[in-house]
C-alpha cells in the first residue's frame, strides 16, 4: 500500500517566528504519525537555522518550494495529499484535499466596509505594482540597532529581493566595525546571479562606511553579497539601500508615515468568501480567544489545538536573582509588547517601594523602520539612570541564560487597548508566557487575550491596571517562600503546553476527520 501523504503551506515559512514554529511541529507530528511530509513555501528557507533556533528535527520531512502565485492559485497545490494544512498567517485560499486543515493564529475579517474592500481590492494592489521595494532579505544573520541606525549582518552570501525594478543602478552602504581595506576588497557582488564589480567606492572614515555603487544593463531583480568564510558574522552590516528611482523615493515616504499599510505590501488579507473557508473539513486554532474571534467573524466552529512549546530546553538556575524579564521585539504597529510602559512601571516601582535590588531585563529585537527605531530610542531615554537591562539581538543560548536566572516575568501586551474592539492587538496565545514558566519564572501578564488561558490561580497573576502588576510584583517580592511555590507551580503548569501534548491533541484531532 502507498504510503499516505501530506503537506504544510506557509507562505512566510523564511521568517522562522512563532507561526513557523507551529507549521514544523505539525510537519513532525505528520511524520511521526507515518505520513510522507512535505512543507510547501516559496521563498528559501535556511534550514540550518530553522533547526538551531527551534530545536527541531526535520529527518525525513522535505521542503518544496512552489512558484509565487495569487493566493487563489494555490488550491491545486492541496489536492493531491490525503492531509494538507494552511498555516499561513491570512491566506485563506479554498481547499481542494479531503483532509483539508485551517490552522488560524487570528482571524481575518471577511465582512468588510465599503472602505476595507476598496482598500484590498484596489488600492493596495495599485500601491504593490507602482512602488520599487525589497520583498526579502535573505541569508542575513540577524538585525541590530546601534547609533540610530539599522544593522542587517551579513551572511556567507546574503541576498536582497526586489517587488519590480526598472532601475539599473542601486547603492549599498557597508558598515565595518574594524575597518580594513582587505575585508571590503574580498567581498564580491552579483545582480541577477552576473557577478558585478562597483562602478565606484566611497569610504566615510567617521562612521567606517562605504558606498558600493552599482551600474547593471539588466534591470535590477537581486543583488548579492558573498563574504569569504575567513570573515565571522559580525565583521559586515548593511546600513542603507538607495535605489535613483521615485518610485523607490515615494515607497520609503510611505513606509515612514504608514508602517501599518507598508506591512500590507508584502502580504495581507484579501477579499474572502465564506465558502473559501468552509472548504475546509476542520478549522484549528491556537486558544479560546481566538475561537471566539473566529465564531464572531466567521460564523464558524474551530477546534483548539494549543501551540507546542519546547519546554525542555528551559529549567531555572540553581539560584535566582532579582530579575524581573520580558521577550518581545520593540515596535509601535500591531500588538506592540508595550515595553516603554513596563519600563515606567518599574521605575514606579522601584521608587514607590525602595526595591533598588531588582533588575528589568527587556530581551528583544528592534523591528526595522523608523517609527520603531525611535520607540527604541524612547525606552533607552526612559530607562537611563535606572536597573533597565536591554538585551538585543541575543543568541538563544543567552536568552535561556536570562529566563533561568530570572524570578518573575511581565507581559503587557494589549495595555490601554480594548480587546472588545481590536482583539487582534492582543497576544493571541502566548508562548514567551510559557517558556518563562519552565525557566520556574513567576509570571504576572495582562488579563487579556490568550495568557489567562496560560496562566491559573496559583500558578501566577493576571492583572488590569499598572497598580496591580506593581501590587502582585510586591506580594511576590516580600515572599520569598511564596514566590518559589508559585515558581514551582508555574514550571508544572508549562507542561500542559510540551510538543508532547501537542502531538497527542493533534493526533486526536486528525483521527476525527477519518
Amino acid at each position: 500500500m502507498p504510503k499516505k501523504t501530506a503537506a504544510i503551506y506557509n507562505r512566510w515559512l523564511f521568517t522562522l517566528g512563532g507561526g513557523e514554529q507551529v507549521t514544523f511541529a505539525y510537519a513532525e507530528a505528520l511524520r511521526d504519525l507515518g505520513y510522507a511530509t512535505t512543507i510547501l513555501t516559496h521563498k528559501k528557507v535556511d534550514l540550518e537555522k530553522a533547526i538551531t533556533k527551534m530545536n527541531i528535527n526535520l529527518d525525513k520531512i522535505s521542503v518544496q518550494y512552489l512558484p509565487l502565485v495569487e493566493p487563489s492559485k494555490l488550491s491545486q497545490f492541496s489536492e493531491k495529499y490525503d492531509v494538507f494544512i494552511n498555516t499561513s498567517y491570512l491566506d485563506y485560499f479554498p481547499n481542494r484535499c479531503k483532509k483539508g486543515i485551517l490552522s488560524v493564529f487570528f482571524p481575518g475579517e471577511i465582512y468588510l466596509t465599503p472602505f476595507e474592500y476598496l482598500k484590498r481590492r484596489f488600492i493596495l494592489p495599485s500601491l504593490q505594482n507602482f512602488f520599487i521595494y525589497p520583498t526579502q532579505f535573505e541569508g542575513f544573520v540577524s538585525d541590530s540597532y546601534h547609533k540610530n541606525r539599522m544593522h542587517k549582518w551579513l551572511g556567507r552570501e546574503s541576498s536582497i529581493y526586489f517587488n519590480q525594478n526598472n532601475s539599473k543602478k542601486v547603492e549599498l552602504a557597508l558598515h565595518a566595525p574594524t575597518f580594513a581595506f582587505s575585508t571590503i576588497e574580498s567581498l564580491k557582488f552579483f545582480i541577477n546571479h552576473k557577478a558585478v564589480k562597483p562602478q565606484s567606492k566611497k569610504l566615510t572614515h567617521t562612521e567606517n562606511v562605504v558606498r558600493f555603487n552599482f551600474v547593471s544593463q539588466t534591470a535590477i531583480k537581486k543583488i548579492t553579497i558573498q563574504k569569504p568564510a575567513a570573515l565571522k558574522q559580525s565583521d559586515i552590516s548593511l546600513v542603507t539601500l538607495e535605489i535613483p528611482s521615485v518610485r523607490y523615493l515615494f515607497y520609503n515616504w510611505f513606509k515612514t508615515f504608514f508602517p501599518k499599510w507598508e506591512m500590507r505590501l508584502h502580504g495581507g488579507p484579501g477579499i474572502t468568501p465564506l465558502s473559501d473557508l468552509s472548504s475546509y473539513k476542520k478549522i484549528v486554532t491556537i486558544s479560546k480567544f481566538c475561537q471566539t474571534w473566529i465564531q464572531r467573524y466567521w460564523g464558524l466552529p474551530s477546534t483548539i489545538v494549543y501551540p507546542p512549546v519546547n519546554i525542555s530546553a528551559f529549567a531555572p538556575a540553581q539560584k535566582k536573582k532579582n530579575y524581573i524579564v520580558h521577550i518581545g521585539r520593540f515596535f509601535v504597529t500591531g500588538h506592540s509588547k508595550k515595553q516603554l510602559d513596563l519600563i515606567k512601571v518599574f521605575n514606579q516601582l522601584v521608587a514607590e517601594h525602595n526595591v533598588h535590588d531588582w533588575e528589568l531585563h527587556l530581551v528583544g529585537t528592534v523591528h526595522e523602520g523608523e517609527k520603531h527605531k525611535k520607540y527604541y530610542e524612547a525606552c533607552l531615554a526612559e530607562a537611563r539612570g535606572s536597573q533597565v537591562h536591554f538585551h538585543i539581538g541575543v543568541p538563544f543560548s543567552q536568552l535561556k541564560k536570562i529566563l533561568s536566572e530570572a524570578k518573575l516575568y511581565w507581559h503587557a501586551t494589549g495595555l490601554d487597548q480594548d480587546q472588545h474592539k481590536e482583539p487582534v492587538l492582543m497576544e493571541h496565545f502566548g508562548i514567551t508566557t510559557v517558556e518563562a514558566m519552565a525557566a520556574g519564572c513567576v509570571p504576572l501578564v495582562i488579563n487579556a487575550g490568550g495568557q489567562p488561558e496560560i496562566v491559573k490561580p496559583g500558578t501566577g497573576f493576571v492583572w488590569n491596571t499598572r497598580e496591580q502588576l506593581i501590587q502582585y510584583t510586591m506580594i511576590m517580592i516580600k515572599n520569598p517562600h511564596l514566590l518559589k511555590k508559585y515558581g514551582l507551580a508555574a514550571r508544572n503548569r508549562s507542561h500542559n503546553f510540551s510538543r508532547e501534548n501537542f502531538k497527542k491533541r493533534f493526533a486526536s484531532m486528525l483521527k476525527s476527520l477519518d
